[in-house]
């Protein structure tokens, strides 16, 4: 059998990455191979559509304040949830029950419930702005959220005091 013939030259080689093609001497560089600046974006760039402009510096802006607030409500939830504990003070009280197994835990499952929304909020939303979409929604349901935790720790520990007499 023969072996296949071989080359000498760079023939083979195809057109050398930054080079012009010899037909289009004089023209600009780069216009030759993309003469509309249409190509797809080089260095892994994804082909996106980013906010234009002042839209994402309104939802970069709008976002940040909103976790501000956030993170205020969320603490002020938590340290709500733990002063309803005080609510078993008057359980001493003639006539009052209370089921201090529940409201103990929900005293303390509440504000760690209220931790992991404020710091999902804050992941989801970060992940948002970095790849471009629109973020300050998601701190919006992160806020709705915190306010339901909240709400329903304060049914449950209400239901967990009776009142007597």
């Amino acid at each position: 059998m023969d072996a296949p013939a071989r080359s000498s030259g760079p023939a083979d080689v195809g057109p050398v990455p930054g080079s012009r093609p010899e037909s289009v001497r004089g023209a600009v560089p780069g216009s030759a191979l993309d003469p509309l600046g249409s190509a797809p974006a080089r260095f892994g760039r994804e082909a996106r559509h980013p906010l234009a402009g002042r839209r994402r510096v309104a939802d970069m802006v709008a976002s940040i304040a909103l976790l501000v607030v956030l993170t205020l409500e969320a603490l002020a939830a938590g340290w709500g949830i733990k002063l309803m504990s005080l609510a078993f003070v008057s359980c001493a009280a003639p006539g009052n029950t209370c089921n201090v197994g529940l409201g103990d835990s929900v005293v303390t499952v509440g504000p760690i419930l209220i931790a992991l929304v404020l710091v999902a909020s804050i992941v989801v939303c970060i992940l948002r702005l970095v790849r471009r979409r629109l973020a300050w929604p998601v701190v919006l349901v992160g806020m709705a959220a915190v306010v339901a935790v909240f709400f329903a720790a304060l049914l449950l520990i209400e239901s967990s005091v009776t009142h007597g007499i």
